[in-house]
């Protein structure tokens, strides 16, 4: 068992998922891509090359996700990794672990909700990766599907 913590700093780099994204079927091969200041990355945004299908079997091209490190805002945040995803992505020293958050955006920003709750794991050495998806509830867990942004 790991337990991966916040915050990173988000570099461009391509992700392999092991599994689809859920949600997503055929979403395997991303590219990070941070967004904002050099050396103050906290968001980027994911995008997907594959070709998406989503409910109906309706495919989607050009799939774009905002995501983020989460430690930037919740600074409490981490997560127990299983040995078995553990071993599925390699993570051989903590320091490969890294933990990216999906963004709901609203307008403004302030307004978006984050998905504490599953968040995707990452290697930074090699790019495997995968969503995180508990078998505890939110309550057990702690960190909600649809967490708002805290007032800082």
């Amino acid at each position: 068992m790991l337990t991966a913590t916040a915050p990173i700093h988000i570099t461009r780099m391509e992700l392999t998922f092991h599994h689809d994204l859920p949600g997503f079927k055929g979403a395997r091969h991303f590219m990070i891509e941070p967004l904002g200041e050099p050396d103050a990355e906290v968001f980027a945004s994911l995008h997907c090359s594959d070709t998406v299908y989503v409910q109906e079997g309706m495919p989607v091209d050009n799939l774009v996700l905002l995501v983020m490190s989460p430690g930037a805002f919740w600074h409490d945040y981490e997560v127990r990794v299983e040995d078995a995803l553990v071993g599925e992505l390699e993570l051989t020293e903590p320091d490969d672990a890294a933990l990216l958050v999906i963004v709901h955006p609203k307008d403004p920003l302030t307004d978006s909700t984050v998905n504490l709750y599953s968040p995707i794991v990452y290697n930074r050495r090699t790019g495997a990766a995968d969503q995180l998806v508990p078998a505890a509830s939110e309550q057990e867990v702690g960190w909600s599907i649809r967490a708002p942004f805290p007032n800082e």
